[in-house]
């Protein structure tokens, strides 16, 4: 075999050659010349599990403070794995070089760099897993002191943003595995870096900055962290192109409009079709705009779970008086925003030959601006209130009973 790197005859291409004649590894090898792994990987590399035998059994060294506080970002990101006796920490192939860099501040726990090679039945192919491996007992050896104090929590979240955070519309999102860790996560940065977030309800912990300022003021205060990691600062601040990504969604529903003088009055049922429109930059990381999943969670979440086969009448006091597809379309905006900052426009259907088109306020202008006044008419506090109304108070109290007003 001819490796297309350095022009050698070898007679298997493996990480250790390429390595060393290009930098590169087998996977990124195969990405740069468009081969698959099935023809560059024999079969008795196809791996059911991670090895052991070169694994060493207890640490190189005392950890030091880096590798406690790396270490303890990388657990709070959902980046560490246990895996029988073995323990390791995933990369991605966009993005080796954190993973090396992870890798040269985890040394002391003895971690090692695999990739490793295994037989998806799904996909029917040949797949590559990135991952630092090292015995589990070497987290917990005999050389960890009985008490030991927290990681340096600056570099822990720095971590922690660098492997989890993500960046929309100059918002940060912030997930975590557990309510405990999110909101001991909002009490540091809110204490210490005077950041502000913002809890959503998504499924899973969630935090968002408040504000882009709070997402800017996060960035510069772990600045020189991030700027330590390769590719971090720069995903943060990307530039790369625009793009509008869309979503459809469909939901049934019966409604009517009061005071309609036409048809419209009658409790009558349609199918809606949605299209959720978000725009940003593309992740030079992941390569998306945002992961249709996670659009699609908070869309199903919001809007379908609560309309589909409801009368959109009693879903909410914001569509008791007219469920217009107007009204209706400002109302989604509203339940959307919050997850969504790069929400740009909704097209929402009645019918194929009836729709509306909407783009409503932006985050920061809808947190300034409060909810739209046509969808709290008849919450607004004031009504009943008006002058007007006053002589028809004064006119049923006189001719109301003792009981009647004691009622």
């Amino acid at each position: 075999m001819i490796c297309n790197e350095c022009g050698a005859m070898v007679s298997e291409l493996d990480n250790g050659h390429l390595l060393a004649c290009s930098g590169l590894t087998l996977q990124e090898y195969a990405l740069r010349h468009v081969l698959p792994l099935d023809l560059l990987v024999s079969p008795d590399r196809i791996k059911t599990d991670t090895a052991q035998a070169d694994l060493p059994l207890m640490p190189v060294a005392v950890p030091d403070e880096t590798a406690r506080a790396v270490l303890a970002g990388l657990r709070l990101a959902g980046k560490v794995h246990d895996a029988g006796p073995l323990c390791f920490v995933e990369g991605e192939v966009s993005w080796l070089d954190l993973l090396f860099c992870d890798l040269a501040q985890l040394a002391p726990y003895g971690f090692r760099f695999r990739q490793e090679y295994h037989y998806a039945p799904g996909s029917h192919r040949v797949v590559a897993r990135n991952r630092l491996v090292t015995q589990k007992r070497n987290l917990v050896g005999p050389w960890l002191p009985a008490r030991v104090p927290p990681p340096e929590q600056y570099l822990k979240y720095a971590v922690y943003l660098a492997h989890a955070a993500e960046l929309h519309a100059g918002f940060l999102f912030l997930p975590f595995a557990s309510d405990d860790e999110a909101d001991e996560a909002a009490e540091f940065l809110s204490r210490e870096l005077d950041v502000n977030t913002r809890p959503l309800a998504a499924g899973t912990p969630l935090l968002r900055t408040l504000t882009r300022a709070d997402a800017t003021r996060l960035l510069d205060r772990l600045r020189s962290q991030l700027e330590s990691m390769p590719g971090v600062w720069p995903r943060f601040h990307p530039d790369t192109p625009e793009i509008t990504v869309s979503k459809e969604v469909v939901f049934d529903s019966a409604h009517f409009l009061t005071d309609h003088p036409a048809r419209c009055s009658n409790l009558h049922g349609g199918r809606y079709v949605l299209h959720v429109k978000v725009r940003g930059q593309v992740d030079p990381v992941t390569g998306c705009v945002l992961d249709y999943g996670y659009l699609k969670r908070v869309v199903n979440a919001r809007v379908v779970e609560r309309f589909d086969h409801h009368t959109l009448n009693y879903a909410g006091p914001e569509l008791a008086w007219r469920s217009t597809t107007e009204m209706l379309s400002m109302h989604i905006w509203e339940q959307l925003i919050d997850f969504l900052p790069g929400l740009t426009e909704l097209t929402l259907y009645e019918t194929p030959q009836s729709w509306c088109q909407y783009s409503g306020p932006d985050l920061e202008t809808w947190q300034r601006q409060g909810s739209q006044p046509l969808l709290g008419r008849f919450t607004d506090p004031a009504l009943g209130h008006s002058p007007w109304r006053h002589p028809l108070r004064t006119l049923d109290e006189r001719y109301a009973t003792p009981q009647a007003r004691c009622d």
